[in-house]
Order: C-alpha cells, then sequence, then structure tokens
C-alpha cells in the first residue's frame, strides 16, 4: 500500500510557521542561532521538501528517507534536538501496520528516548522536558484506552503545561520571568499534528518566554558568541565516540548525531576550522555552515532598522500561508466567516518591524477592520482593497521590501486594480440573484464577486469561469486548490482548462481554503 506523508508533514509545518516568528521572539539571547522557531522550522521545511508530492512502497522506507531528511536539515540546537524527536518517532511507526493511539504513544516515548540520548549533559527546563511530559501524558491516555484523536490532545496539553513549568526548572529561565522557545515549539508541533487529525484549526495558546540550550548552561554569558558551526560527515569511518569526544573538547553546545554512515555537527568555537579539518578525516563533508554570531547579530539589527516596507496578508489554508510568507508576508489567519480584529492586525503590522505596511484584507468583510490599523499603529499603512486570497496573492507578487516604497505600493494597487478573479464555492440555500434561481446545494461561479455561473458540477463550473476569462484575453490562469477538492481533481480540471487553450498557461497551486473549492486569478 503506497504511503504519503506529505499531508501530516504540511499540518505541522504550517502550525510550526503560524508561530515562527513568535518563538524567535522568545528567545533569551538575541544571536542567530538562538532563532529557535527558524532552526526548528528550516529542519521540518527539509522534511515537507523531502516527502512532497511522494507515495512509498512502506512505512520503513517512509521512515527511513524522513529520518534522514530532517537530520540533514537540521540547523542549530533546537533543530537538530527536533530531528532526533522525528527520528524517534519514526523509529516506532516505520514498524507499525497503522498508526493508533498505542503506536503514537511509543512513538513519541522514542523520540523523548532519541531526543535524551543526543545529549550529553541534558538540562531540564528545555524542549526536552516539554516532550518527555508529553510522551508520559500519551502513554497514560492510551493506557486508559483514548482514541488515537484524544492522546494526540492529551500530549499537546500537557506540552504547554510542561512550557509554562520550564521557569521552575532553569534558573536563567526563571530570573528572567520567562519560558523555553524550544519546548513551545514541539508544543506548537503537536497542535498541528492533532489539527490534522481532527480537521480543526490548531489552538494559538498564549506563551511568554526565550530560549535555553539543552546543553548545560553555566558560563554562556561570560563567553564570547564566537561561530556557530554545523557540517554533515557522510561515509563516516571513525569511532563515533571518540569523535563526539574530541568534538566537545574543541568547542560549546555540541550535537554530535550519527545515522548509519551519517553524522550532523553541531557547535559553537572559536575556531571553526579546527573542527572541520578533524571531521575531514573520516568522511566525505557537506553542508558546511560558519556563521560569526557577534557579526550576524550587528547586521540582522541594522537590517531591520534598514527595512523600509513590509506586507500583512489575511489568509485562510496551509497552502495559501506558505504563498504569500514565500513572497515575504506576515500572515493573519482570517477570511470568510473568521474576520481578524483590528488589533490582531496591528499586532501583524508591528511584526513587520518595517517603516511602512501594505495591508492586503483579502476579503470584503475584513476591508473596513484593515482601515483602522493606521490608528492603532505608529506608521503608515497602506491598505489595498483585495476582495480575495487569490487577489491578494496576485498582487503580492509586486511587493519588494527593498524598493522605493512609494513606487511598490503603487505597483501592487495597480496590480490589485487590474487583476481579474474567479472563484467556485457552493450555495447555501436557495436564492434568486441577478434574475437567476439558484438551487441549495449548487455549485456557484463568482467572477470578479459577480455571480456568473450556476451549475450542478464542480469543474464544469470552474471550466466555464476559465472559458470566459481567456475569452477576455487572459493570459496566465493561476488555480488555487481548496480544502475540500482533491488533488486528482484538481488536476484533472487544471487539464481540461489547458485543453480550452493551449497558448494559456495554466498553473495549479494547494491553497487549501476552506469554502471555496477552487480559485483562480487571470494575468
Amino acid at each position: 500500500m503506497a504511503i504519503k506523508v506529505e499531508p501530516v508533514a504540511a499540518a505541522a509545518y504550517g502550525a510550526l510557521k503560524s508561530r515562527v516568528d513568535r518563538i524567535n521572539a522568545l528567545n533569551v539571547y538575541p544571536v542567530p542561532d538562538g532563532d529557535t522557531g527558524t532552526n526548528m522550522l528550516l529542519t521540518l521545511r527539509s522534511v515537507l521538501d523531502e516527502v512532497s508530492g511522494k507515495e512509498y512502497e512502506s512505512g520503513a522506507r517512509a521512515a527511513k528517507e524522513v529520518s534522514r531528511a530532517a537530520l540533514m536539515g537540521a540547523r542549530g540546537n533546537s533543530g537538530v534536538i527536533l530531528s532526533q524527536i522525528i527520528r524517534g518517532a519514526c523509529d516506532v511507526l516505520g514498524e507499525a501496520s497503522e498508526l493508533d493511539a498505542a503506536t503514537f504513544a511509543a512513538a513519541l516515548e522514542r523520540a523523548r528516548e532519541r531526543a535524551y540520548s543526543a545529549i550529553r549533559q541534558p538540562v531540564e527546563g528545555t524542549m526536552l522536558t516539554v516532550i518527555r511530559d508529553a510522551a508520559e501524558a500519551a502513554g497514560s491516555a492510551a493506557g486508559d484506552g483514548a482514541d488515537l484523536a484524544t492522546v494526540v490532545e492529551a500530549a499537546a496539553r500537557e506540552a504547554h503545561a510542561s512550557v509554562e513549568r520550564t521557569p521552575e526548572l532553569l534558573d536563567v529561565l526563571r530570573e528572567a520571568g520567562v519560558v523555553d522557545a524550544g519546548g513551545l515549539g514541539v508544543a506548537v508541533l503537536l497542535d498541528g499534528l492533532h489539527a490534522y487529525l481532527t480537521g480543526e484549526e490548531a489552538e494559538l495558546r498564549p506563551a511568554e518566554g526565550g530560549a535555553a540550550e539543552p546543553e548545560a548552561l553555566p558560563g554562556h554569558e561570560e563567553e564570547a558568541w564566537g561561530y556557530c558551526t554545523e557540517f554533515i560527515v557522510t561515509g563516516f569511518s571513525g569511532d563515533p565516540d571518540a569523535f563526539r569526544d574530541r568534538i566537545h573538547e574543541i568547542g560549546k553546545s555540541v550535537l554530535v548525531v550519527a545515522d548509519d554512515d551519517l553524522v550532523k555537527v553541531h557547535l559553537h568555537t572559536q575556531d571553526p576550522g579546527e573542527a572541520i579539518s578533524y571531521a575531514g578525516r573520516f568522511g566525505r563533508l557537506s553542508g558546511v555552515k560558519v556563521d560569526d554570531m557577534e557579526a550576524q547579530t550587528r547586521e540582522r539589527a541594522a537590517a531591520l532598522e534598514r527595512r523600509e516596507l513590509g506586507v500583512v496578508a489575511t489568509s485562510r489554508g496551509a497552502g495559501s500561508r506558505r504563498l504569500f510568507e514565500s513572497m515575504g508576508a506576515i500572515v493573519v489567519e482570517g477570511g470568510q466567516g473568521a474576520n481578524p480584529s483590528a488589533s490582531d492586525l496591528a499586532e501583524a503590522v508591528r511584526r513587520t518591524r518595517a517603516k511602512e505596511v501594505v495591508l492586503l484584507p483579502n476579503n470584503k468583510n475584513i476591508i473596513p477592520t484593515a482601515n483602522q490599523v493606521e490608528k492603532l499603529v505608529d506608521l503608515r499603512v497602506h491598505v489595498i482593497d483585495t476582495k480575495s486570497i487569490a487577489a491578494g496573492l496576485a498582487t503580492t507578487v509586486g511587493f519588494d521590501a527593498e524598493g522605493d516604497p512609494e513606487m511598490v505600493v503603487e505597483e501592487m494597487r495597480e496590480i490589485a486594480q487590474t487583476v481579474r478573479t474567479a472563484e467556485v464555492t457552493r450555495s447555501v440555500r436557495e436564492a434568486r440573484v441577478n434574475g437567476r434561481s439558484v438551487p441549495e446545494g449548487a455549485y456557484i461561479g463568482l467572477l470578479d464577486g459577480e455571480l456568473e455561473v450556476v451549475s450542478e458540477s464542480l469543474e464544469l463550473s470552474a471550466i466555464e469561469l476559465a472559458e470566459r476569462l481567456i475569452q477576455d484575453g487572459a493570459d496566465i490562469l493561476t488555480l488555487l486548490r481548496g480544502e475540500d477538492l482533491a488533488p486528482e481533481a484538481a488536476r484533472r480540471i487544471a487539464e481540461r482548462i489547458r485543453e480550452l487553450d493551449p497558448g494559456v498557461e495554466v498553473e495549479l497551486k494547494d491553497g487549501d481554503q476552506p469554502l471555496y473549492p477552487l480559485q483562480m486569478v487571470a494575468e
């Protein structure tokens, strides 16, 4: 039986991505390597890249590839620890015939074992403690006969409770009055898994805090930051224990993790060349990354000062969120039936750390709220009246954080005014619109917000809308697949649209938006 990992990986990635800025902001130490959320996200991104569009012939093969992708893509201390959590879970899931409550609990327990074994001197009050407490909660719930979703929920709830307890275990957190950000990352990932199983949105729970290293902390403040050094040794031919001992002698904040003949190394050192030269004796080096943490901290602060323009967009659906974020936008969850407040939008505007911000409502009902945001912040906010996610995505293409703000905003406004959009949804009640009868449950096609098509078929509605856009001169059609449209059906629709006019470029993207199985944008 073919196994697909992409949906669950995407759910976990989406949950973490939605909180990554928050997690980063909670770090105790203001250095590049301290971007706990980003390091965990990049690690998970490596997994998502590996599994996207793939089916595996067995659970064992899927587990092996996922584990290796996590290790290869691991960034920073938190990323390496996360890779071991993933590896531990895969140890169990790869051998299981089905994913049930008992299997998930066992997977989380193995994840705990792998995470702790990666650290020579584990420190409680970090993400290690959180994964341990979550594993214990999952085991207890499974032992009581709970179903899978309930066991995952129990693990997530206990993870958040464990995060709140971290200051009791680490003086550096207690003195700062904060909690551990790496632990929060673990809890958010479990929220994402629970949301995937139940089909609900991941719950956003408030947390204040900072991140501590899973390695011993004493003396951290007194030492120079030095260089964050990471690399991979493939075809490793040495004694793993002796190798690990020597790397510990060379640097601090050391993590050395092996997977078959591959070894991932992370350390902070004043002389990265010593570690790299030593490791080169035992195999081929790849993924070498050396960051001057002091210099990057200065550069990052300067970059924040230089940033002239930011962009905030509302969106619903993990796919749409990823598309917006890939173009530099900060995303606020919101849309049809889930309008954000002005304070939600204002908080996102502040998070851009820009002097001016473009705000894309992407829904006609959010436009009035968006127009109130400038009153709540001490910077200029340019609201562009985008009325759909598809229109917002097309408009964001014109965003340039380094460009002249006035020119960029003008270009984005022009895009928003000229772009044409179409949407397919379903009638929730019988109605009469513009002289046309609309039965309850019928598929309706909206062109630039106006009713154009009524049909019993989603596919026929989409084809007819596309045909009208092409007749009006569209050269490029981008289709945004909603959560209620199966990927196979979306690909079939895209192919039929291509047959209408081979000269029109048709691109299909996963939006995962609710309520609208298909949205289109014409250029």
